[in-house]
């Protein structure tokens, strides 16, 4: 349908509403039209509509010592709900928020057991989906945004590139989606960019502009923000560093024909220390069981040492092309950053003569969820208006 010029100038002022009561309600309706520059009949006649829409509630009457005391008015946070979704090498994590991007719901997933029952196909993920609506009431109806961070390579869609998610390789995953949600929106992007905007809205990088988020995970990857803006490069393919390569030998690694692990991955990644751990001992199946040895078995100290120095060069790299303000550390292994401190740290020293601030994630282990949300908030708030 056409819009004339009248019509969108009242969608305009409903979304200036709608705006300022997200970000400052609840306020009353002579503050909107004082603080908007619009007649308090417009206001008037907006905000009735927007209750009837069941966007905006009255909440009480102001406080004031003269005069008729107006009736306050708030955003409906829950007049929708987004979910956002984190998938990785080893869970899948979701959560429930209000269109305020307060998460009320969460769950999460091990990847193992959703294979042992054979649901990992990606049509099962709609399944998955719908259950986690059900278990919480939520009608699929009301979902306005899913926001995904996927531990891949994405494009048009598709997951065209996940070595830890096979079953999902090529998968027209956004419409599989699109399918059973009709109404609504839908964003699938890589987790690590995921992250990084989490961090830079609710985490360790708010307020600032040049961000490195470094998730040191069952792979190796990095979000960039650049000037406050989520840089993906030419081909997407900016911080994809798990291709980096920090030595000429990489422990005799094979070449990308021959193995779905880039050069970094191949001697830093969890799975990695995991494989090389267990050629110790066999009881190394939890990066916590082998971390804990770092101080009593001299095997492992050695191990998580060469990983420290292996990812102390990959961030020399990084600073030098890049110079961040910070450099967040994320993922299941940045949880031993502590750890792996004691050899980055002396790495970077040798190699720059410029200081690195390197500060672990506060939002982990939510942080490709929280960054999900941001996503949804951004793209479903920045419509002139929302019904």
């Amino acid at each position: 349908m056409k819009i004339g010029r009248p019509q969108l100038i009242d969608e305009v002022n409903k979304g200036q509403i709608l705006k300022l009561l997200r970000e400052e309600g609840p306020i009353s309706r002579a503050e909107i039209a004082r603080r908007l520059g619009l007649s308090r009949p417009t206001v008037s006649t907006h905000i009735k509509e927007l209750l009837k829409e069941g966007l905006v509630i009255e909440v009480g009457k102001g406080k004031g010592s003269k005069g008729r005391k107006g009736i306050l008015l708030k955003y409906n946070a829950r007049h929708g709900y987004f979910l956002a979704g984190d998938i990785e090498g080893f869970i899948m994590r979701f959560a429930l928020s209000d269109l305020c991007g307060e998460i009320l719901y969460e769950k999460v997933l091990s990847l193992n057991d959703l294979r042992q029952k054979n649901m990992m196909k990606p049509e099962n993920f709609i399944d998955i989906i719908k259950q986690f609506l059900k278990e919480n009431s939520v009608e699929e109806k009301n979902i306005r945004v899913i926001a995904l961070g996927i531990a891949g390579i994405i494009e048009e869609g598709k997951l065209i590139f996940a070595p830890n998610l096979p079953e999902w390789n090529h998968a027209p995953l956004q419409n599989l989606i699109k399918e059973a949600f009709p109404e609504t929106q839908v964003i699938l992007e890589n987790d690590v960019n995921t992250a990084v905007m989490g961090e830079m809205w609710k985490g360790a990088g708010k307020g600032l502009k040049n961000i490195v988020y470094l998730s040191l995970s069952t792979g190796i990857g990095a979000g960039i923000v650049i000037d406050g803006k989520l840089y993906e490069g030419s081909n997407k393919f900016a911080g994809e560093i798990a291709y980096m390569v920090v030595d000429s030998h990489h422990e005799n690694f094979p070449g990308v024909e021959y193995t779905p692990l880039g050069a970094l991955e191949w001697v830093a990644s969890g799975a990695r220390i995991i494989e090389k751990a267990k050629s110790f001992d066999s009881k190394y199946t939890l990066l916590e069981i082998i971390f804990d040895d770092y101080n009593k078995v001299e095997e492992i100290k050695v191990l998580i040492d060469r990983i420290g120095e292996y990812l102390g060069k990959a961030i020399v790299n990084m600073v030098s092309v890049l110079d961040p303000e910070v450099i967040i550390v994320g993922g299941i292994v940045g949880k031993f950053l502590n750890i792996l401190m004691r050899k980055i740290k002396p790495t970077i020293e040798y190699y720059l003569p410029v200081p690195v601030k390197i500060i672990p994630s506060a939002l982990y282990p939510k942080t490709v969820v929280y960054g999900a949300i941001y996503r949804a908030l951004e793209l479903y708030h920045t419509k002139p208006v929302i019904i």
